[in-house]
């Protein structure tokens, strides 16, 4: 049993990242993870309250978000997806156009827009053919790769690929990295971490650091998770059953098909009349041409 519970759950990842308190375990994330240095280094972030639900509030959602802004006004989107879902990548495209667009007030400027980073956690594959742990898309000239069009990027971390050990870890990237995918295989702060946003998110993460109703909640998230898991494997396995009922049904009724063309070829090699042949074997005058031919 791990000491720590698991912080891509809805409610952990909200305590997590979601609170003004956590602001410096945000940026620090972002700043690793999006390979931030120097003066592009995020100094402070703002969290969007109205996108904020309750801590303690349970969703059945299985990709749940952290928006919020740095001190350029530039806008972050932190994703975290649970379960594999069809067309997460169109999603994910959908929903910083929608943030960039939303951002313009009625009557203003188009100047006054500002970039939208979406940065997307994944406990699954989305890129198979890929071996980098994290991919960073942006829209580039495809002849001078020169970037013009700056407000809409995007990036995404696929946790199964990092396979990097205890050991192995150098970069505050890596410590994140193996913090999301080894919660359940670790029961004491990895001893090479020393950053103290990082200490404080395996802090965050004791369950014995949780009152009642932050477990409760969490549990009940998990529970969600799931159900909505088991809802789809009936899905598809219903899906699987129809499919076999249709085809045997399909391959029945080619067979009682195939069965009548038999006989209406030995009918014709006979020399019964075209018309017998369709009212005893039931096929179509069409069909009869075609077993002449």
């Amino acid at each position: 049993m791990s000491r720590y519970l698991d912080p891509t759950n809805d409610v952990s990842f909200r305590k997590l990242f979601g609170t003004k308190e956590h602001a410096p375990l945000l940026i620090s994330f972002l700043n690793s993870i999006l390979a931030l240095e120097d003066d592009r280094k995020i100094k402070t972030v703002e969290l969007l309250p109205k996108d904020q639900a309750p801590l303690i509030k349970e969703t059945k959602a299985s990709v749940l978000d952290i928006k919020c802004t740095d001190e350029r006004n530039i806008q972050y989107i932190v994703e975290m997806q649970n379960k594999k879902l069809p067309a997460f990548v169109k999603r994910t495209q959908f929903y910083v156009a929608h943030s960039y667009v939303t951002q313009l007030p009625s009557g203003s400027d188009y100047f006054e827009l500002k970039p939208v980073v979406l940065l997307a956690i994944a406990n699954h594959e989305l890129f198979p053919s890929k071996d980098t742990v994290i991919s960073y898309h942006q829209t580039l000239d495809i002849d001078t790769h020169e970037q013009d069009l700056v407000d809409m990027s995007y990036v995404f971390v696929e946790l199964p690929k990092f396979h990097k050990t205890e050991d192995e870890l150098k970069t505050v990237q890596d410590k994140w990295l193996y913090f999301f995918q080894n919660w359940n295989h670790t029961n004491e702060v990895p001893s090479n971490v020393s950053e103290g946003e990082i200490i404080e998110a395996y802090r965050s993460m004791e369950e014995y650091n949780w009152d009642i109703q932050e477990r409760e909640a969490y549990i009940k998230a998990n529970i969600a998770l799931t159900d909505i898991y088991h809802a789809r494997q009936v899905e598809r396995e219903q899906g699987r059953e129809e499919g076999l009922e249709e085809g045997h049904k399909i391959g029945r009724e080619q067979g009682k098909k195939e069965e009548k063309l038999q006989i209406a070829l030995k009918l014709l090699k006979r020399g019964y009349p075209i018309e017998e042949i369709i009212e005893d074997a039931g096929l179509t005058t069409a069909e009869i041409q075609t077993l002449k031919v």
